[in-house]
């Protein structure tokens, strides 16, 4: 049994797998530390023991909180059994980068995977604490990044730092017009981020010239992907799924 473990700025991701059938995911937000018993957790709720998990691939983009969930991880199945990501192994696709160590290794996972599936010209969009869009070139070279707000991030901005702009839960509606102050809201977060999301996308699709699959991933994604119909496929899953893709095709000896 394979633990797959992504931790992001925001949440930490957990997979489970037996060869390629998913057994278990979860995403957790807000986890800062006593990562032994949020794995421990994970574990005993999918009715496995952790005596059962023979490895596990690791990725992080927090570098403070790295040591300390691998430790965790480490007690759990081993230091020689822990597989780290990194953007230096030969996973299919080339960094054509100025500097390829600022690639995360989310995002490497997740253009990885999507390369290996489709070999195909590609943009990966990452929709999670920031949105972004990646470029695969046809021939396996990731070429250029866009970064912006995440669709929650631009929320929080006018509730923290808007006194009178209420909280309030986010909802899709069909009009641009708004005749208060939640509505008002609700057209303006959902429509901006859908409207820049599709700019976005138009002026690469102009500059590259290519004919592009675009994969769309992460959580947060659930809650626009429907209203967004340039995505090609849409997975909140994505990065657990590649990580256990990467191990199966690369990592297992």
């Amino acid at each position: 049994m394979l633990l797959t473990i992504d931790l992001g700025n925001t949440s930490l991701k957990l997979g489970l797998f037996d060869k390629d059938e998913q057994i278990s995911f979860l995403c957790i937000d807000g986890i800062k530390d006593d990562y032994r018993s949020a794995f421990l957790s994970f574990i005993y709720k999918s009715n496995l023991r952790e005596d059962s998990i023979k490895k596990s691939i690791f990725s992080c983009v927090v570098p403070s909180a790295y040591n300390q969930a691998r430790l965790a991880l480490e007690s759990i199945v081993g230091a020689d059994n822990v597989i780290d990501i990194s953007t230096e192994k030969n996973y299919g696709i080339t960094l054509d980068l100025p500097n390829p160590h600022d690639l995360g290794d989310d995002l490497f996972v997740m253009c990885a995977y999507a390369y290996n599936l489709y070999h195909r010209e590609l943009l990966v969009i990452s929709m999670g604490t920031a949105t972004v869009i990646n470029h695969v070139s046809k021939d396996g070279r990731y070429k250029h990044c866009i970064i912006a707000p995440g669709f929650s991030k631009i929320a929080e901005t006018l509730w923290k730092n808007a006194a009178q702009l209420p909280e309030f839960e986010l909802k899709h509606t069909d009009t641009y017009l708004a005749n208060n102050t939640i509505d008002a809201m609700n057209i303006g977060i959902y429509k901006g981020y859908i409207g820049m999301l599709s700019s976005l996308i138009d002026g690469i699709q102009n500059e590259i010239k290519e004919d592009l699959y675009i994969v769309a991933c992460g959580g947060l994604g659930k809650m626009v992907a429907p209203y967004i119909n340039r995505f090609d496929e849409y997975d909140p899953d994505f990065v657990t799924k590649g990580l256990n893709y990467l191990y199966q095709r690369y990592e297992n000896d």
